[in-house]
């Protein structure tokens, strides 16, 4: 009989072999859970292959057709792969090459999802971090910068925090579902890839990642995934965040004006065509009448409860550990 492992985790990794050590680290050192790691190289030269064979309990896959920067592709083919070779799990955890798991995550978001049977998708905070450079200058804008992403992090987790509160009070956990399902579809990003961990079959449903969307794919993937199944918000540390290299700024784009620009219309393009996407599902007016609902709803909590909880603090949620680290 084949073992259905707890976790199947799919890690992208490009020629960062430095960074793809420390993420399996953080994976293989998970306890209480079992899991397989499947490392999809999107070098054409192979550059992990020896990083994932100092690990044989994991599988190494090099990518046939290498993408050349297009992670959705990558993650397909990784999840696509574990299919074909008859790799069966019940969560899915995609695994950015540069970031890592806190210890102790996945056996918390097994229970988790043991809790809330109907979820699809369990996310937390994410917790930004860098190798800062010795030069001082370069490193004060560096911790100016990793400070502003840690506070934002923090006070969209606050959002999500308050979203599962409202329903757990008035025990009517369609209300947290409702506000779930229209944040991922009409506020900024809850998370990032690597935050979030999703049911197996809930995948397969969903077909995977949109292969048309290069950049903001894991939006994209995500908003579809907690519209079909909703979400649970884990009060921890899901995933930690790296930003860029002790060499440079955390976003390289910053030191290439026409490169971040080409990027930035891209970003605007794809974001464009998913709003165009949910518009066609819904049809204009109901979905016009959700945004405005939502969109009421969210600037009541941004003026009300969000400041509060900020300057209070709430017991149950994280809120000194994600202070200290901002």
């Amino acid at each position: 009989m084949t073992e259905i492992h707890d976790f199947l985790v799919i890690v992208p990794t490009y020629r960062r072999p430095e960074f793809l050590t420390k993420a399996l680290q953080s994976v293989l050192r998970q306890r209480g859970v079992t899991k397989c790691i499947v490392v999809v190289d999107d070098s054409p030269e192979g550059s992990a292959q020896q990083v994932a064979g100092l690990h044989p309990s994991l599988i190494y896959l090099r990518n046939p057709q290498p993408s050349g920067g297009w992670p959705a592709k990558v993650r397909n083919y990784g999840f696509n792969a574990s299919i074909a070779l008859g790799i069966k799990a019940r969560f899915v955890h995609f695994l950015d090459d540069d970031d890592t798991v806190p210890y102790g995550h996945y056996k918390r978001v097994k229970s988790a999802f043991a809790a809330h049977a109907k979820v699809g998708v369990i996310f937390g905070v994410l917790r930004p971090f860098c190798v800062l450079s010795d030069n001082p200058e370069r490193r004060r804008l560096q911790e100016a910068q990793i400070r502003d992403m840690r506070q934002g992090y923090f006070r969209t987790a606050l959002r999500a925090w308050i979203y599962h509160h409202i329903g757990a009070t008035l025990k009517l956990g369609i209300i947290s579902r409702w506000l779930y399902r229209s944040h991922a579809m009409f506020g900024e990003y809850l998370f990032l890839c690597s935050g979030a961990v999703i049911r197996h079959e809930q995948v397969v449903l969903l077909g995977g990642f949109n292969p048309e969307f290069r950049v903001t794919e894991d939006f994209e993937f995500f908003t579809r995934a907690i519209m079909a199944g909703g979400a649970h918000f884990l009060q921890r540390f899901s995933a930690n965040y790296r930003l860029g290299s002790a060499d440079s700024l955390w976003n390289p784009l910053d030191l290439d004006a026409p490169a971040r620009d080409a990027h930035r219309a891209e970003v605007q393009r794809c974001l464009k065509s998913r709003y165009l996407k949910l518009q066609a599902e819904f049809g204009g007016c109901r979905f016009r009448a959700q945004k405005i609902a939502f969109k009421l709803v969210a600037r009541f909590l941004d003026w009300t409860f969000v400041p509060l909880i900020d300057r209070l603090g709430v017991a149950g949620f994280q809120t000194a550990s994600v202070r200290r680290a901002a």
